[in-house]
């Protein structure tokens, strides 16, 4: 019998949903894995190393203790005093137990233009950009207004830059240092600009910082270090402590935000478990140690990555200063980065990201914080893809 299949209308905001490009690669990746097929995973930024013994350790405590009940929605008051005490003494600041909040680094993005911006506002970013900011501003309604940076000075910030994002008279500008997609870290002078024009603007700022702490080719300038009462670093423990999916992270804000945003998770999500946030605070006191040998790990394994992408003529990548990502270069090939992506699971059985989803065409970008052979096979099919299609392009152009 056929159905009678009526259309569905979803509001504004559900139609605008879109979600993250890694995560549809996901989904593609798995489904072809289920039929058999082998495939390098470098479309996400999921950690294979081990995370530090002691917060597995304390999480297994906690569930044995039955630790599954409710706690605060602004997250464990004790996890909160121990970052309190933590940001303190390692930044030139007084951060207060008022001022930390704990929920998802992800969704934070998404808390705090909910609370802040109404739909008639514009949001200045600069590309490339991780996605969530897009998706986040569309979802919620505001205009976005990019502020493109070149592969020229390394995806750098430049006075040029800041000044045209604060051209738009935004209501908020987004900066993440410790870049996701590039690897940059961006120069002291130039965060403080950002906050010294936010400052005269009367605008926010919201600091993405969950990669500042893998920073190995520049030392990273956090902005917790300033004082102004609309400024926002969020970060998580997702990547320093290769625990993605505890989705423990973290905003330092005003008190008077930090609460907004309390209220947020209270009408969201209740709270987060308590088990995971105890695993996290038992690893505060290794931050540093656990941190700097992943920047020495992530330093070398970058080193080596990029001299296999030197074995194709047609691919350019820069540099990394942080993180675990490289953000390539494909213009040469003359192909859409969306179909070069699509083809490239389908006919080597490797996932990567388009350009696209960061707001920046004709690049891809690579994972490598999986499996060391995992990663250098799949970036290894890529320069062997990037090599066939560059000579398919001269052949086309010699008939």
């Amino acid at each position: 019998m056929e159905k009678n299949i009526r259309d569905m209308k979803f509001s504004r905001r559900g139609e605008a949903l879109i979600g993250q490009e890694m995560f549809h690669l996901l989904d593609r990746a798995k489904k072809l894995e289920s039929e058999g097929k082998q495939v390098c995973h470098l479309e996400l930024g999921e950690p294979k190393r081990y995370p530090p013994g002691r917060v597995i350790n304390r999480t297994i405590i906690s569930l044995l203790n039955c630790e599954v009940g409710y706690t605060s929605s602004s997250g464990l008051p004790r996890l909160r005093q121990k970052l309190a005490a933590y940001f303190s003494e390692n930044f030139n600041n007084q951060i207060k137990f008022e001022n930390i909040v704990i929920s998802p680094a992800n969704m934070l993005i998404s808390q705090i233009l909910d609370i802040i911006c109404e739909t008639k506002d514009k949001v200045a970013l600069f590309t490339p950009a991780f996605p969530t900011y897009i998706v986040s501003c569309e979802y919620i309604g505001v205009t976005i207004h990019q502020v493109p940076l070149s592969i020229d000075n390394g995806f750098q910030l430049t006075k040029d830059s800041i000044d045209k994002a604060f051209s738009a008279k935004p209501k908020i500008i987004f900066v993440n240092s410790g870049n996701n997609p590039t690897g940059a870290v961006y120069d002291e002078e130039l965060l403080k600009y950002i906050v010294e024009q936010a400052v005269k603007c009367d605008c926010w700022v919201l600091s993405d910082e969950t990669y500042s702490m893998l920073d190995y080719n520049k030392e990273y300038f956090s902005l917790t270090n300033l004082n102004y009462e609309k400024l926002i670093v969020i970060s998580s423990f997702s990547k320093i402590f290769c625990v993605p999916g505890y989705r423990i992270g973290y905003a330092i804000a005003d008190p008077r935000v930090v609460k907004k945003i309390a209220l947020s998770s209270s009408t969201l999500y209740s709270c987060l478990p308590v088990f995971t946030q105890e695993g996290i605070l038992e690893g505060i006191p290794i931050i540093k140690e656990f941190t700097n040998d992943r920047k020495k790990y992530y330093k070398k394994l970058s080193n080596e990555c990029l001299k296999i992408l030197e074995k194709s003529d047609y691919l350019v990548c820069v540099k990394p200063e942080s993180a675990f990502y490289l953000f390539i270069d494909i213009r040469k090939l003359k192909v859409d980065d969306k179909i070069f992506c699509s083809r490239i699971l389908e006919e080597y059985g490797t996932a990567v990201t388009p350009g696209t989803s960061f707001g920046y065409k004709g690049f891809i970008r690579a994972s490598i914080c999986g499996e060391i052979k995992e990663v250098k096979k799949g970036l290894r099919q890529i320069v062997l893809f990037a090599n066939s299609l560059g000579k398919e392009n001269l052949r086309n152009r010699n008939l």
